[in-house]
């Protein structure tokens, strides 16, 4: 083999023994006790309520009576338990960016190690170290929110209230879903 084919098949085989496998799935809390185990004051978190709106915000406090997660975002919210859907956590690119970075500098010292006579190992340094950071930063992006809790699944409920009064009869029906 030539000496950019074999350098170039190299290169593959170590960017795909070092590409992350799949994230372990991680436990998911059922109940407010066991998200304010895993949440800590200051991360900034997702919150999808019933209703599918998702507000992000930096967690102030999960408070067990009554259950609820308050956020320090504009408004202040507090979510009552009963309203919240999911909890996921957020994660900065940054740590990402850098292994992939530590990454593409490493495969970068290997091959100035197998050739240090070549005349183009700075542009392999620079190309090699960009583009690790730009798949770190990538990987990162594309695994960043994390599930952390899900409410358990409501039956579908249907209240019958009957309506008596001197002028008027009738029921007041409510679905809940």
């Amino acid at each position: 083999m030539t000496g950019i084919t074999w350098r170039t098949w190299t290169i593959c085989a170590a960017l795909l023994t070092l590409t992350p496998a799949a994230a372990r799935a991680q436990a998911v809390a059922s109940s407010f006790d066991e998200l304010r185990q895993m949440l800590k004051p200051g991360q900034t978190v997702v919150v999808t309520d019933t209703a599918g709106r998702r507000t992000k915000g930096t967690l102030a406090e999960v408070s067990l009576s009554p259950p609820a997660l308050r956020l320090l975002v504009p408004t202040g919210q507090t979510f009552d338990e009963q309203w919240v859907r999911e909890v996921r956590s957020t994660d900065a690119l940054t740590n990402g960016a850098l292994i992939g970075g530590a990454i593409g500098l490493g495969l970068a010292i290997w091959d100035y190690l197998i050739d240090p006579s070549e005349p183009g190992n700075a542009a392999i340094f620079t190309v090699a170290i960009g583009a690790g950071t730009a798949i770190g930063a990538g990987i990162d992006a594309l695994n960043g929110r994390r599930l952390l809790y899900r409410a358990p699944r409501q039956t579908r409920r249907v209240a019958l209230i009957p309506l008596a009064s001197k002028h008027r009869q009738g029921v007041l029906v409510g679905v809940i879903f």
